[in-house]
């Protein structure tokens, strides 16, 4: 995909186009998240934690659980740096001394963090829509699922962030309460629902109008639910390795992808000065 030889500025319009021409302005506003620590051998340790977007020149949108995973939870002081991959280049937003409260904004109850980033008041950023999403509408997701940071020479790079798409039809909408793997319930959530598979490092990224580019969500995670299962046994491999059985389980799981409509937070954005 080629990148625009002038990218935007401000808020992204909002303008019908094809689905291409779209995703090459709204790459210029997401971003993967990479948190930098202090090491205690000296210099940083560093994780990509997931994805997320502008959406204002000065807030950026990710989830509770990307900086929260009880894993690796933030700390306050730690560093983030905000990184996209335009491939020929790219762009780098820095939050040096995230505080909770001060310029990190966490909100639980809806899987939500603000980082509020100083400097350029043209930076790139998302048209929101908070209405209904009626079901059949063609969507996108954007993000850096999969992330890698890898290390040359002692020196960081970022060219194992891939910037990464797909499009689809929104499955379903409904409101739901959604038990976290963080052992809280986030309670009459305002879902959308794909088919097409959420995977690590996309949380945080959004959902968005496949016309228009539009912001409608972000992603939270996915489901499973159990189809069948059965004992099945292998009878196509003449000769198995030593000490593997050839009578295993075979099960089938529907699986779904959720995104949290940005109805759901629309109070806490509006908080920070984000509008339409």
């Amino acid at each position: 995909m080629q990148v625009p030889s002038s990218p935007p500025t401000g808020r992204i319009n909002a303008k019908r186009r094809r689905f291409d021409e779209v995703v090459a302005d709204i790459r210029h506003a997401v971003y993967s998240v990479t948190r930098h620590r202090p090491a205690p051998q000296g210099g940083f340790e560093c994780w990509p934690l997931g994805s997320g977007f502008f959406v204002s020149s000065k807030v950026f949108l990710t989830c509770f659980h990307v900086l929260m995973n009880p894993a690796n939870p933030h700390q306050d002081g730690d560093q983030y740096q905000l990184v996209n991959n335009l491939g020929t280049g790219g762009s780098i937003h820095l939050v040096s001394n995230a505080i909770a409260q001060n310029n990190l904004h966490l909100f639980q109850e809806a899987d939500l963090a603000l980082l509020q980033v100083d400097g350029n008041q043209d930076r790139p950023y998302l048209p929101l829509e908070y209405g209904d999403t009626p079901v059949g509408t063609e969507i996108g997701v954007a993000g850096y699922p999969l992330p890698q940071l890898l290390v040359t020479n002692g020196t960081l790079r970022y060219d194992g962030l891939i910037f990464r798409v797909a499009k689809n039809v929104v499955t379903s909408t409904y409101r739901t309460n959604i038990p976290t793997d963080m052992g809280f319930l986030l309670t009459d959530v305002p879902i959308i629902e794909v088919n097409f598979l959420f995977v690590s490092g996309n949380s945080g990224g959004p959902l968005f109008l496949a016309e228009t580019g539009r912001a409608i969500g972000f992603v939270h995670g996915y489901r499973t639910q159990k189809i069948r299962e059965k004992v099945e046994t292998v009878t196509l491999i003449p000769a198995l390795p030593a000490g593997m059985s050839g009578t295993y389980i075979e099960n089938q799981s529907a699986l779904y992808s959720l995104g949290i409509g940005l109805s759901r937070v629309r109070v806490y954005l509006e908080q920070f000065g984000v509008t339409l």
